[in-house]
């Protein structure tokens, strides 16, 4: 029975799971070397690195305990495993340095078994959209608890057609290559980021925004904004500034500190939207200032949920199809 065991959403990179292992980022320490989250905080903070809001996340990674339950969310679906306990730590896959064994459900050929999210409780299926990397699924105990017993009782109950697997698949990998294209500059969209900036304003324009691209340096201190965006209705206005970057690998905080130095008045939404990665740090910082963050994974799930909607100019510059599918 699962009555004492934690449940925990883990938004672990998808490739740690055939190693068996869930992982979460912080690679600047290696959890596995410490005896408690406090220590690994002040590790961090010694050196420079602050923590922020993310101490609680943290500490339900580094304190996962073998019998514990982990919720993996993959793409359309998700995966389920139980916690052997051991951390370990390795480098090479961003966000998921500190890391623990997992036993996940798998199916007789050894594939793990998903769980498609069309099955899911829409409470549980709302609360996968949150926006942290570690959280407690507790209160969806009695859900998840009857899958682990289903899987536990039939390991080769499939929850997911073939047909639905192979289309899924196909998805994954038009949205990688979509990715890959556009961060190592395949495309044909303006080059020096300006081109990025008109995509994501055409994005902003399909929900509803009026948007705008501000002027370059429009102050002489490092504040800067380059897409500034509003939107109203009879019961609500919201105004937001972005800053955008075209990058390969990963974004600094400077873009961060540049939001936060704006000069403003009234609140405003304010958001990093970049088709790379970011650090842990960076998140950390930008989570303590309200400022949310999108890295280039999120921002292709947006492009590839309004490619239908996307002007044809920017479906060319793309290489997209209709289908759609990548270009060759």
């Amino acid at each position: 029975m699962l009555t004492d065991k934690n449940i925990v959403l883990v938004r672990s990179p998808s490739e740690l799971i055939t190693d068996n292992l869930a992982g979460y980022g912080w690679g600047q320490a290696n959890f596995s070397a410490f005896d408690s989250i406090s220590a690994i905080c002040d590790y961090l903070a010694n050196n420079g690195i602050a923590v922020g809001r993310h101490r609680n996340q943290m500490k339900r990674f580094y304190e996962l305990k073998k019998g514990d339950v982990v919720v993996i969310p993959v793409y359309r679906a998700i995966v389920l495993g139980k916690v052997e306990g051991t951390k370990s730590y390795g480098q090479g896959i961003q966000y998921g340095e500190n890391r623990v064994s997992v036993n996940y459900f798998k199916d007789e050929q050894g594939s793990v078994i998903r769980i498609p999210r069309s099955n899911l409780s829409q409470g549980l299926e709302s609360r996968l959209k949150i926006r942290m990397s570690i959280a407690s699924l507790n209160d969806f105990r009695d859900e998840i608890t009857e899958y682990v017993s289903q899987l536990e009782t039939d390991n080769k109950v499939c929850f997911d057609s073939i047909f639905q697997q192979k289309k899924d698949a196909a998805i994954e990998s038009f949205k990688q290559n979509l990715l890959s294209n556009l961060v190592n500059g395949n495309t044909t969209l303006k080059s020096g980021g300006y081109g990025l900036e008109q995509l994501v304003k055409e994005l902003l324009e399909i929900e509803g925004y009026t948007a705008h691209i501000e002027a370059k340096n429009q102050s002489s201190d490092i504040s800067d904004i380059d897409i500034t965006a509003t939107r109203n209705d009879p019961v609500s206005s919201n105004r937001v500034f972005i800053q955008v970057k075209h990058h390969k690998g990963n974004t600094s905080d400077w873009a961060v500190k540049q939001l936060v130095d704006i000069d403003e008045d009234e609140h405003h939404d304010k958001w990093v939207i970049t088709t790379g990665s970011v650090d842990d740090s960076t998140v950390s910082l930008a989570s303590e200032h309200n400022i949310k963050v999108m890295t280039g994974e999120d921002l292709i799930d947006w492009v590839y949920n309004r490619i239908e909607q996307l002007s044809p100019k920017f479906k060319e510059q793309l290489g997209v199809s209709i289908l759609p599918q990548i270009i060759n």
